[in-house]
């Protein structure tokens, strides 16, 4: 394993304090987990999360889901009349 060694030159940086303006990492939780059961050696199940689901209005008052797992994003719609 090689080591490398840097030096950090005596420029003009400025600290960016994470109260501004940040969102922080999961803010933004799916209302609904999207989960794939697998089993373990022992037969166990185990519950991997794969994607989420998220509750979304549309403009014209229209209640939908946004479905996404992995790359695949999917619109979901109630089933009515």
């Amino acid at each position: 394993m090689k080591t490398y060694e840097e030096t950090v030159s005596e420029e003009k940086f400025e600290e960016v304090s994470t109260t501004e303006n940040v969102v922080q990492q999961g803010g933004n939780r799916p209302d609904f987990r999207v989960v794939q059961v697998e089993n373990d050696r022992t037969g166990k199940a185990v519950y991997t999360g794969v994607g989420g689901m998220w509750k979304n209005i549309s403009k014209a008052g229209n209640e939908f889901y946004t479905l996404k797992i992995g790359n695949l994003k999917l619109l979901v719609f109630p089933n009515k009349k």
